[in-house]
């Protein structure tokens, strides 16, 4: 061997053993930096996980605590009537006799007037009898909205230190708010608050109490930080996502510049959350520990494969320098190549005579091939469509065209990619069943299937594709011609949006015009009515329920897509009758500062619905006394219902019947005629003065859609 082969020689070892050291090493760093991440991410879930549940314990806790305060204000709440709230000396020994408030409320509990003024309290002696707390958003909620409530932290008056109150309306015998029951949680003394103050979690960190509305901390583990104010928006994003309402576990630095790991629950009596937090350093303590060990076996690892791999290279690889040596003599490609010569009877000596011959196999067939391969490819690349070939879902070929239409950069960015990349998983059981078709050899004929693809950017896009079975590399593969058809697709999307608003405009049109003459026919009945000197009571009755059936129409035409509003139907309803019976009708929808959802009649109902409400409520103007109070109309819902309630003075006379409202005139005949026979109920009632409660009660299917106990 020359002085230049052996150079050569060890420049080959020496470049395997880097190559194969360098192998090694990457796979071995790489694996140890996996496993730490997974295991970091792991634990950080655990460690979340335990960390969130401990947090949501504390807020049960502490919610059920709020609403067993709640509830007990409630309690003693009810027992005070105008006669209790009027005597001060009565209701200061009523407070004094229940113990369950002043164990509930360190700060003591006060009865307010119907003014916000304090009039009682307990304990006696803290001088709040006399004040004036309608500045308080919790007393004047309960006051003005009757609502039980909890108030935000602030600085008590008289206390002179941090409370927060939760407020219950007194009320009448007909539930009319005549006052308030506020009891007063003083955060300076011990109460059910202190174990938020008490609790540690680990070694370093802590638990805290925030009302999301002022940023506010009302309790810590840390006391320095009670009625301290959260960073700014936008400071730390963490926090701000617990503030709007995130219940969970994340990873944020604090203000002092400490990485924790926090986590928050809600509070549903109040609008406050309970956080914990636990420094980052302290969590994950056990996984540098474990890196570190590691990273230390990784590089003995390192030292012990470099040196081993060094000596079974030059110890096996000699003859491939031979072979090498052998390979630079062959002649150029133009020309047959030579056998390699073989050293010796092994391993790769066997390898270097299977070589050669390969060597003569692929002379015979490279020339036979080239040619296939040339014409092959001008085939399909020439196609204008995207044309793939997937065997066992892998993708083995595309041409020019299927990168294109995928956005991919060449055509060999989706060779080896699976199938079901390249499809929305919403299209993959109908592509399975298709090619599980054509792998069976079902040739029969197919439309073109229709699919939505992911481009390499992530969009979506419509191709149109047909399938067929094929041989690719001696083994059956799929190959699927697919054409973008997105341009189409979108075409046809507007022409249907066109169409649809064209129906649309139709359908308010009519709808509209349809209220116009109602409305005309009305009027010319209103005019033929002031002809006759004593008004025609069915003259009068047909004018209400053709306004009636405008009134529908008037609100089908708004938006044909959607039912008709309950409430406001029976609001122009209501409007109608009044303007033609020249007398005052009161409408109310209860709750109505919380409604959010609509109730809707369905439209096949709506109009036999509107005449039934405006037989009713025109029947309780007619036979109301004129010197009687207004006739009310109430709408509410209680879930799975809406109630239509009518108040009105109707007295009772020869041949009444309440069940029926037999002597009530010949409208309420009409009213039954005219009732749904399925989900519509009509009910008649006295209260104790003697007013007539008429109830119409609406379920499905005439009502089509009541959510979360709310009106529109």
């Amino acid at each position: 061997m020359s002085l230049n082969d052996l150079i050569r020689w060890q420049s080959l070892k020496t470049r395997v053993t880097l190559l194969s050291l360098a192998v090694f090493v990457i796979g071995l760093w790489v694996l140890a930096f996996y496993g730490s991440r997974v295991l970091r991410d792991e634990m950080e879930t655990m460690l979340g996980d335990q960390q969130f549940s401990a947090v949501s314990a504390l807020a049960v806790e502490i919610d059920h605590a709020l609403d067993d305060r709640l509830n007990a204000l409630d309690s003693v709440a009810a027992t005070i009537d105008p006669v209790v709230l009027g005597n001060a000396t009565v209701l200061q020994t009523l407070l004094e006799h229940r113990p369950v408030l002043r164990n509930f409320f360190n700060g003591g509990v006060v009865a307010h007037r119907l003014d916000g003024t304090a009039v009682a309290e307990v304990p006696l002696g803290a001088g709040r009898i006399g004040v004036n707390y309608m500045n308080i958003d919790a007393v004047a909620a309960a006051l003005k909205e009757g609502r039980s409530t909890i108030g935000e932290p602030v600085m008590g008056k008289k206390l002179q230190a941090p409370v927060f109150g939760m407020v219950a309306p007194i009320r009448d015998a007909q539930g009319k708010v005549i006052g308030a029951l506020s009891g007063v949680t003083n955060l300076g003394k011990p109460g059910f608050l202190d174990k938020i103050a008490r609790s540690h979690y680990g070694k370093s960190g802590g638990y805290m109490l925030v009302d999301r509305r002022q940023r506010l901390v009302i309790a810590a583990t840390d006391e320095r930080l009670r009625m301290a104010t959260l960073p700014a928006p936008g400071v730390v994003s963490l926090v701000d996502r617990f503030v709007q309402g995130y219940e969970g576990t994340g990873i944020a630095v604090n203000p002092l510049g400490v990485e924790v790991l926090g986590s928050a629950r809600g509070v549903p009596a109040a609008d406050w959350y309970v956080a914990v937090a636990l420094p980052v350093k302290e969590a994950f303590a056990p996984i540098r520990a474990m890196q570190e060990r590691m990273l230390l076996a990784a590089i003995l690892l390192t030292v012990l494969v470099g040196v081993l791999t060094r000596w079974i290279l030059q110890r096996q690889l000699s003859p491939l320098l031979d072979a090498v040596t052998a390979l630079g003599t062959l002649p150029d490609r133009d020309q047959a190549p030579l056998p390699l010569p073989v050293a010796r009877q092994d391993e790769i000596g066997e390898l270097i005579g299977g070589f050669n011959r390969l060597l003569e196999t692929l002379a015979k067939r490279e020339a036979t091939l080239r040619a296939s391969e040339e014409c092959y490819r001008s085939f399909f690349e020439a196609s204008p469509d995207a044309i793939l070939v997937h065997q066992h879902d892998i993708v083995v070929f595309a041409n020019d065209a299927a990168a294109h239409a995928l956005q991919y950069g060449s055509a060999a960015m989706l060779i080896g990619r699976d199938w079901h990349e390249l499809i929305v998983p919403e299209d993959w059981p109908i592509t399975e069943k298709r090619v599980a078709s054509l792998m069976r050899g079902e040739t029969s004929q197919v439309p073109p299937l229709e699919r939505r693809h992911l481009t390499f950017d992530g969009r979506i896009v419509s191709l149109e594709g047909t399938g067929a079975l094929v041989i690719f590399g001696g083994q059956p593969a799929v190959l699927m011609v697919v054409r973008d058809i997105t341009l189409r697709k979108a075409t046809e999307a507007q022409r249907l949006a066109d169409a649809r608003q064209q129906r649309d405009a139709l359908v308010r049109e009519v709808h509209h015009r349809i209220k116009n003459n109602l409305q005309s026919v009305a009027g010319l009945l209103q005019r033929e009515l002031g002809k006759f000197v004593e008004l025609d009571p069915r003259l009068e009755t047909a004018i209400s329920q053709v306004r009636a059936i405008a009134v529908v129409h008037g609100l089908q035409s708004s938006n044909p897509d959607e039912a008709v509003r309950l409430c406001d139907s029976v609001r122009n309803i209501c409007k109608t009758v009044a303007e033609l019976s020249q007398r005052p009708v009161e409408f109310d929808i209860e709750g109505e500062q919380t409604i959010f959802r609509p109730v809707r009649i369905e439209n096949d109902e709506a109009v036999p619905v509107a005449l039934v409400l405006n037989e009713l409520i025109l029947n309780a103007v007619k036979h109301s006394p004129e010197d009687s109070p207004a006739p009310t109309v109430s709408l509410n819902a209680d879930g799975s219902s809406a109630r239509i309630v009518i108040r009105n003075a109707v007295r009772g006379g020869p041949g009444f019947d309440i069940d029926t409202g037999r002597g009530l005139g010949t409208g309420l005949r009409l009213v039954r005629s005219l009732l749904p026979d399925h989900g519509a109920q009509l009910q008649h009632q006295l209260d104790a003065t003697g007013v007539m409660l008429t109830t119409l009660k609406l379920t499905h299917p005439v009502v089509g859609r009541i959510l979360d106990n709310t009106l529109d």
